[in-house]
């Protein structure tokens, strides 16, 4: 089995073995200065990825194998991906390899046919939580009705607020006396995965709204790949080290920057992904029930992990990043500024009475 050593800053030996299965890391095992309990996990969430992926992709995973809360004493995720490169014979120089399963050129050809699409892109606008979340709903249906071309929408909030997930216990995942008091909205989406703790000032969020044949012959695991790979070329022309973690998360080795969803529905695919700019973790503690004990077994609980937001690798405005994530997409595929109609707007805020609104709605799983 290849073997590959690496050791960090103040001398522990990680050690890494593996065997790679047509160009993919097969039975991974860690040892060396790797805690006993995180070896499986980490061997986990590398098991199958490609194996050319850099240094700093790898890191990125193996952060996220580590729980919230929990940090790596004796070592780091870049030392345990730096043995597994040396594993795999190649050059240990930080080089960012691929960003995900696929090679860039791989995503410029799964997505040329985005090229066609006569986008439309609507810019940040401060809405009520409640309203954002209804909106997406009105716009994946304008889409599939083809009322409204394939569109990238930027979200805008006028309060901080916590967005579950379609399947959520709120219970699970919030601290409900803690929301009250900070004036903090609790709102559910249509979409899966995991609750979302948002701030004006500290969130970058899109959605894209695009027919389901934009993604044809893609798994769902890999459509996720597809529709964050034009944030990720953006962020990382900032400089930001930002990678594609399976199934939904955008991470670096020092852990998450953001987080996706999707829905279908009417041959529309609705992809929302929200990145993390800046975070107060103690206040998200708070807010989150965070490695708290599980109320509500019939409904699903989020998978925290450690948040890395993009203030601690650029200096940049909020405000700079969108508008350069704006532009970016505009470079890849066209597209034109434009606004939610006033018909839009109406049939959202009909939503908001009549669902996003509604205790039933937010509270379905409690």
């Amino acid at each position: 089995m290849p073997h590959g050593e690496w050791t960090t800053s103040d001398g522990k030996l990680i050690e890494v073995d593996l065997e790679m299965v047509e160009g993919r890391l097969q039975h991974l095992r860690v040892a060396g200065g790797v805690p006993l309990l995180l070896r499986d996990a980490i061997a986990t969430v590398l098991n199958g990825v490609p194996s050319d992926l850099g240094a700093a992709a790898l890191a990125a995973r193996v952060r996220a194998a580590v729980p919230f809360g929990v940090e790596l004493v004796g070592t780091t995720p870049i030392a345990i991906a730096q043995a597994i490169r040396q594993a795999v014979n190649a050059e240990v120089d930080g080089s960012p390899g691929r960003v995900g399963a696929f090679k860039a050129e791989e995503i410029d050809r799964l997505t040329a046919s985005w090229k066609a699409f006569d986008w439309r892109i609507i810019p940040e606008k401060a809405l009520d939580p409640v309203l954002n979340v209804s909106l997406d709903e009105v716009l994946a249906d304008r889409v599939a009705r083809g009322d409204r071309p394939p569109t990238l929408r930027f979200w805008g909030w006028t309060q901080p607020a916590v967005i579950v997930g379609r399947t959520q216990a709120v219970e699970n995942e919030v601290d409900l006396e803690t929301v009250r008091a900070l004036g903090v909205a609790v709102v559910r989406r249509m979409t899966g995965g995991g609750a979302m703790f948002v701030q004006p000032h500290g969130a970058i969020t899109y959605s894209l709204y695009l027919p389901e044949r934009a993604v044809a012959g893609l798994s769902i695991r890999q459509s996720y790949e597809v529709c964050e790979a034009w944030v990720i070329r953006g962020l990382r022309t900032l400089g930001v080290d930002a990678h594609h973690v399976p199934i939904n998360d955008i991470a670096c080795a020092d852990g998450k920057i953001g987080g996706a969803a999707q829905a279908r529905r009417k041959g529309v695919v609705l992809h929302h992904t929200t990145i993390a700019y800046d975070m107060n973790p103690h206040e998200m503690a708070r807010v989150l029930r965070i490695g708290r004990e599980k109320l509500k077994d019939k409904a699903t609980a989020s998978a925290a992990k450690r948040v890395s937001p993009l203030i601690r690798q650029t200096a940049l405005p909020r405000e700079s990043i969108v508008e350069h994530l704006r532009k970016s997409f505009q470079m890849q595929f066209g597209g034109t500024l434009d606004e939610a109609t006033t018909e839009e707007m109406t049939e959202a805020e009909r939503l908001v009475r009549e669902k996003y609104g509604a205790e039933e709605w937010t509270r379905a799983f409690g």
